[in-house]
């Protein structure tokens, strides 16, 4: 009975294998590739298209982002423009120069937290337009995972998965 179960599950195995993804899931994307394919999503869901003039065919907008998929989109993007490094990293550049911005003294003592909770607080509370949403989410990316601690989440959140699936 005991060579039957091994047997069974030697075929189980055999047959698992040959119909096992081999590779990465999603082929070979990289952090710039993603980063890339983000933001050309990013602009198609936020921008309306436009039309020729008069008489012209306008275009249709198959999808447009919500204020917080847009949101959420940005801060995943952040992440992929931090890991992909190069012409991405402005995008940390720029968070970390509006972090300095409350930094610096002329708030008072403030760290990366407060400045943390700030956009955590515009993110929760305002509803803003597709396009003001994305860049806050894209500004929030590089801010919380310079301030780390629970604040990181978000980063370890997004490159986890993206290990996982083999996007990195």
């Amino acid at each position: 009975m005991i060579q039957n179960i091994s047997a069974d599950t030697a075929h189980t195995m055999q047959i698992a294998a040959e119909f096992a993804i081999q590779g990465k899931l999603l082929g070979s994307l990289g952090a710039g590739g993603v980063a890339s394919a983000l933001t050309v999503a990013m602009v198609a869901g936020i921008r309306e298209p436009k039309g020729g003039g008069e008489g012209a065919k306008k275009g249709k907008m198959r999808r447009k982002l919500t204020s917080t998929q847009a949101t959420t989109m940005g801060v995943v993007a952040g992440t992929f423009y931090a890991a992909a490094g190069s012409i991405w990293k402005t995008s940390g550049q720029v968070s970390d120069a509006f972090a300095q911005v409350f930094t610096s003294g002329a708030f008072g003592t403030a760290g990366l937290g407060a400045v943390s909770l700030l956009l955590a607080a515009v993110i929760y509370f305002r509803e803003m337009r597709p396009g003001a949403a994305a860049f806050t989410g894209v500004l929030s990316a590089g801010v919380w995972a310079a301030a780390g601690g629970i604040w990181g989440l978000p980063e370890a959140l997004v490159l986890s998965g993206a290990h996982a699936v083999g996007a990195l």
